[in-house]
């Protein structure tokens, strides 16, 4: 049986400490997180961290990094060959559900983040978003639903979705907001940007 090679012990590593990063700072947070707890968390030395990541700011990137990836391949995925506005909303929903705790840590400590962690977010919701604006264009000119600029009308739902999220611990202690309340805040928006197309 042939040997790892170094090169693949330390991807192998690597992908490792990043999967602990990923249940770490959703846990920990990034603001209040140092490079010493997460070694212990690791079960690594402190060298061994820096070995990977030469910086706290590399280990969160890379941690951010794969998160993006997973959570647009996610909402991809689910979104593939939806059509309807609802549909839209409850993929996206669905994805977030998976993700939620590291997910809320992201929307708590947004600002503090590093630029690059910030850009990487957008990205990903300007993914959502453009999927959104198709089939909302697409409702709008069949007369199901109002019409919106774009951009507001994701920023509502994200605004929506983001507050229940930062205060999670208000509305649903000890278990997932999108799951106690994700029905509700599909229904909310939907009547929202429905409630003029059905006035006679």
């Amino acid at each position: 049986m042939r040997q790892a090679s170094r090169k693949e012990q330390k991807d192998a590593t690597q992908r490792r400490l990043v999967e602990v990063g990923l249940d770490f700072f959703a846990a920990r947070g990034f603001a209040n997180s140092n490079t010493a707890d997460f070694a212990k968390a690791a079960g690594v030395s402190h060298g061994a961290v820096f070995l990977h990541f030469p910086t706290r700011e590399a280990l969160v990137l890379r941690v951010l990094d794969v998160f993006g990836d997973r959570l647009s391949a996610a909402l991809k995925a689910a979104m593939q060959g939806e059509a309807s506005f609802e549909g839209v909303l409850r993929a996206h929903l669905g994805v977030l559900r998976d993700y939620e705790p590291f997910y809320a840590r992201l929307v708590q400590e947004g600002p503090l983040l590093p630029i690059r962690a910030r850009s990487l977010l957008f990205i990903i919701n300007a993914s959502v978003s453009h999927r959104l604006k198709l089939v909302a264009e697409a409702e709008a000119a069949a007369g199901a639903m109002r019409k919106f600029a774009p951009h507001l009308l994701f920023n509502t739902w994200l605004a929506l979705l983001h507050y229940y999220l930062a205060n999670r611990d208000v509305f649903a202690p000890g278990e997932s907001v999108l799951s106690a309340k994700g029905d509700e805040l599909v229904a909310h928006f939907l009547d929202l940007v429905r409630k003029e197309a059905e006035k006679p």
